[in-house]
């Protein structure tokens, strides 16, 4: 039986060259500057540490196999390294590229344009030190964002809480702001990725992105910090959530592919140091807070606008209400 064992400490509310979030780059110098962010080995001791436990499971299922088939069958040392192997594969293809995420419906949220805004403050089971948002106070910061179909390559090995190193670009055009104690604070990431993970639902999945924010912001007691920021929901494919029928809670149906995104989900942020082995064991999340998407601001009114503008600008409106035109 494999004699190692490994423990990954999750608390998910089931995310060098600077890019400017303004504008989606050409894949290979984004996927650059997304890799220069993790800077970190104990990712790749953990990849090295999946490796060890695949190949030593592989070489005791050799030996255990055959043994089903004697007097004195080992089936609980096979179950055992059959997981482990499992377990392990399944991580390292990942990190590989070799397994990627629903493309089905990551094919339709491409080219989605909403509005994100993030709601960081303590949440219940955070693991946030005690005094972080113990006042109760919000920061409230709302954030342009664009799902491309461009693809980013995070690297070797990617982002497990994602699809590893396989997602899509996702920007952020001219950041946001919110209102401190000194007035207010301009915020503007310097990219991200978002992809979509398979659910054992058909028609279900995990819509996972990240951003990364290259200074900390701060109100009262509460920070966003500086680095990567994750974001986790959920979309529903429109061809099941119409057989589905209304659902309850604030859902967002993204115009055009009429996927439906459950209006709020959870803001993470990794947290690596020596209690996991700087993410050698595995990856920890601490909550920060939760976001809601929505529709993007409707275009402004100029003063000079023809009725032809007034009539593309209305249209432009009804489908960021969701409205059929």
């Amino acid at each position: 039986m494999l004699p190692l064992l490994t423990t990954t400490c999750t608390a998910f509310h089931a995310p060098a060259t600077a890019v400017h979030a303004g504008s989606c780059v050409p894949p290979a110098r984004h996927a650059a500057a997304i890799c220069s962010s993790t800077g970190s080995a104990g990712p790749l001791i953990r990849s090295a540490f999946l490796s060890l436990i695949a190949g030593q499971s592989a070489f005791a299922l050799a030996a255990e196999v055959p043994s089903l088939f004697s007097s004195s069958p080992d089936i609980f040392g096979t179950l055992f390294d059959a997981g482990f192997l499992f377990y392990s594969g399944r991580l390292l293809a990942g990190q590989a590229g070799l397994v990627g995420g629903d493309e089905a419906l990551a094919e339709k949220l491409a080219g989605l344009d909403c509005t994100c805004t993030l709601s960081i403050g303590r949440e219940p089971g955070t693991w946030m030190p005690k005094e972080w948002g113990s006042s109760g106070a919000r920061l409230s910061l709302p954030l342009q964002l664009r799902f491309s179909e461009e693809t980013a390559d995070l690297g070797f090995p990617g982002e497990e809480s994602m699809t590893g190193r396989t997602a899509r670009q996702l920007c952020c055009p001219g950041g946001g702001s919110f209102v401190g104690q000194a007035g207010t604070v301009r915020v503007e990431p310097t990219g991200g990725a978002w992809s979509v993970k398979p659910t054992r639902q058909p028609g279900v999945g995990e819509l996972r992105f990240f951003l990364d924010f290259p200074t900390e912001a701060a109100r009262n007691d509460v920070t966003l910090p500086a680095g990567r920021v994750f974001f986790s929901g959920t979309c529903v494919d429109p061809e099941l959530a119409q057989a589905l029928g209304p659902t309850p809670g604030d859902v967002f149906v993204a115009p055009g592919s009429g996927v439906r995104l459950f209006g709020e989900g959870g803001v993470t942020t990794k947290r690596t140091d020596a209690r996991n082995l700087y993410g050698a064991l595995g990856e920890t999340f601490l909550i920060l807070g939760r976001f809601s998407l929505g529709p993007p601001p409707p275009p402004q009114a100029s003063e000079d606008e023809t009725p032809q503008q007034r009539a593309a600008r209305e249209r432009a409106e009804d489908e960021a209400r969701g409205r059929a035109v």
